[in-house]
C-alpha cells in the first residue's frame, strides 16, 4: 500500500456529509472546531477491525520475523524477568507454532482495542452530489454537507481509503508505516461509491508524533479551510434559516449552498445562496 495524501493526489476540494444538528454545526462556527467519531461508531463492522495473518506462519521467514517481534515486545514491556525467563519464552514460541498462534490472536483483540481507544477519524468524500451520500449520511437530503479546502495543515494529509474484494490479513510483524495505518484505510468494494478520504488522529491523552490530538473527538479548524456549506434538498425551511444565521453571523466568510433535484436526471445540482 504505497498511500498518498489528498494534497499528493492534487485533490483541491473534500466533502463531509452528516445530518442537521444544529449545537454541533454551531461549533464549527463559534469555537472553529471539527468532532472527530470513534471508529466502534462507524456503520460498517468490520471497519477499523484487523484481523492479523496466520497462514503466513507457513513460511519460514516470516514466523521467524513474528517472533522476534513478540520477543522485542517481551523485552519491552517485561524488564523485570531474568535474561533466564527471556530465552525460554523465545524458545517456546519458537517451537510452539499453536502458543504463536494465540498470541497472535489476542493481539487481533489488543489491536481492535487499542484503534477504538486511541484514534478518532473524520470521513470525507470527494463527491458533494451523491444520492447515497446524501441519502445516508445527511438524513435524507434533510442535513448538510460541508466543503472543506484541502489547501491547509489539516485537510492535506486526508488519506483515501482503499477498497477490497477480499477482507485484508494484516502482518504482526509488519514495521512499514503505511502497513500501520491500513486497518483504519482499508473497507469492502461495496462501499467504493463513497470515494472516502479519512483524517486520522489519535484522542487525548494518547499523543503521537506528527498528529494531531483531538480533545473529547473535537479539533481545531484550520482558519478558512470551510468553504461552504451545502443545505440538503429536503431540509426544512427553518432549518435551512438556521444554518444562514450561523454564517452570517461569522461574517459570511463561508458561502451558503444548495443542492437541489434536477427533474429530469438521477442528479443534484449545486448552487450557491445569497445570504
Amino acid at each position: 500500500m504505497n498511500t498518498k495524501t489528498a494534497a499528493a493526489l492534487d485533490i483541491r476540494r473534500l466533502y463531509h456529509y452528516q445530518s442537521f444538528d444544529k449545537e454541533r454545526l454551531a461549533r464549527i462556527f463559534t469555537d472553529e472546531t471539527l468532532y472527530f467519531s470513534m471508529p466502534r461508531d462507524f456503520n460498517d463492522p468490520w471497519d477499523c477491525r484487523p484481523f492479523f495473518n496466520k497462514s503466513a506462519l507457513d513460511d519460514p521467514d516470516e514466523y521467524e520475523c513474528v517472533v522476534q517481534w513478540f520477543v522485542h515486545a517481551n523485552r519491552t514491556h517485561n524488564t523485570y524477568l531474568r535474561e533466564e525467563e527471556h530465552t525460554q519464552r523465545e524458545m517456546e514460541l519458537r517451537s510452539n507454532r499453536t502458543l504463536l498462534e494465540g498470541m497472535i490472536d489476542g493481539m487481533t483483540s489488543e489491536i481492535e482495542k487499542a484503534i477504538q481507544e486511541q484514534y478518532r477519524v473524520y470521513c470525507l468524500s470527494t463527491q458533494p452530489k451523491s444520492t447515497l451520500m446524501w441519502a445516508h449520511y445527511a438524513t435524507s437530503c434533510r442535513g448538510v454537507c460541508l466543503e472543506f479546502s484541502v489547501q491547509n495543515e489539516l485537510f492535506c494529509n486526508a488519506l483515501p481509503v482503499e477498497y477490497l474484494d477480499s477482507y485484508p490479513q494484516f502482518s504482526v510483524a509488519a514495521t512499514d508505516e503505511d502497513e500501520n495505518l491500513r486497518p483504519l484505510l482499508t473497507k469492502s468494494t461495496v462501499w467504493c461509491y463513497e470515494n472516502e478520504f479519512r483524517l486520522i488522529v489519535s484522542e487525548y491523552p494518547f499523543v503521537f508524533p506528527n498528529v494531531p490530538t483531538t480533545n473529547g473527538g473535537f479539533l481545531a479548524l484550520p482558519n478558512g479551510a470551510l468553504q461552504s456549506v451545502i443545505v440538503g434538498a429536503k431540509m426544512p425551511a427553518s432549518d435551512r434559516e438556521v444554518v444562514r444565521t450561523l454564517i452570517t453571523n461569522c461574517g459570511g466568510r463561508v458561502a451558503l449552498k444548495v443542492a437541489t433535484f434536477v427533474p429530469d436526471r438521477y442528479e443534484f445540482e449545486i448552487t450557491e445562496l445569497k445570504l
